[in-house]
C-alpha cells in the first residue's frame, strides 16, 4: 500500500539526530512505514531489513526509542517515541 510521511526538518535538530546512524535510519524508516493510526507493523527482522541494518541494530534502535528521552522535546510520556503494540509498535507523537 502506497503512502506519504511528512519529515519536518527539525529533526535535524532533534535528539534523534544525535543517535548513532542506524538508530536514525530505524526512526526514518519506521516513519515510512506507518500507517494511518501511526502503527508499525513488523517484525524485529523485518523492520531490520527494510531498514537496512542488523537485527542488533534494530533492536537497540527499538530499545532506544522506547526509553525515555529527557531532552526530548515532546515530554509526552516522558519522551519516550514509540510503544510496542500487538504486531509491532506505534509512534507516540505520529499525530505531530
Amino acid at each position: 500500500m502506497a503512502g506519504y510521511t511528512k519529515l519536518f526538518n527539525s529533526i535535524l535538530l532533534s535528539t534523534v539526530w544525535d543517535l548513532p546512524l542506524p538508530t536514525k535510519v530505524v526512526w526514518i524508516t519506521m516513519l515510512a512505514l506507518k500507517d494511518q493510526h501511526h502503527d508499525v507493523l513488523a517484525s524485529v527482522p523485518g523492520l531490520a531489513k527494510a531498514a537496512g541494518v542488523t537485527r542488533e541494530q534494530c533492536q537497540e534502535a527499538l530499545e532506544c526509542f522506547l526509553a525515555p528521552d529527557p531532552d526530548s522535546r515532546s515530554q509526552e510520556r516522558q519522551g519516550r517515541r514509540i510503544e510496542a503494540i500487538d504486531g509491532g509498535w506505534r509512534l507516540i507523537n505520529g499525530g505531530k
